[in-house]
């Protein structure tokens, strides 16, 4: 991806990120689009519970933010 892209997008994200709850900022911030992340790091990482990380990715899945990977890896979807 050229760095104009990459700098655009970032730039989407973070309006898409204004709309968003205090655990869904938190999820978004310890995912990225490059690397993928399994959901026991991000309960680790996150401080919420396992609940609220299920029910957070399953949100942000619903507004294309986040996409579930097989081996319940997640990524951060570049809008």
């Amino acid at each position: 991806m050229l760095q104009a892209e990459t700098v655009e997008a970032e730039q989407r994200n973070r309006l898409a990120a204004d709309g968003l709850s205090a655990s869904e900022k938190k999820t978004c911030e310890l995912l990225s689009a490059d690397e993928s992340r399994h959901i026991d790091a991000i309960v680790e990482t996150s401080g919420l519970n396992s609940s609220e990380v299920l029910a957070t990715l399953f949100n942000l899945e619903m507004k294309s933010i986040v996409r579930q990977l097989p081996g319940k890896q997640f990524n951060k979807v570049l809008l």
